[in-house]
């Protein structure tokens, strides 16, 4: 059986994560990371989406001798 962290590694990690939230920057870098994030994501969809595109022309077209 797998144990999750205990109480202890939890305080630790709470503590760890108030510090580094507390520091300068930390909202920027949230921030910019965020929209990175989203980014991607759109740039993966349209990606996706021309992909299907190309395969549905591809499969309109008259195949050739």
């Amino acid at each position: 059986m797998v144990e999750g962290p205990s109480m202890t590694e939890c305080a630790e990690w709470d503590d760890l994560r108030e510090r580094r939230v507390a520091e300068s920057g930390t909202a920027e870098a949230y921030e910019a990371a965020r929209i990175a994030f989203e980014l991607g994501q759109t740039a993966r969809k349209l990606r996706e989406r021309t992909g299907r595109i190309a395969l549905r022309r591809r499969a309109a077209r008259p195949s050739t001798p």
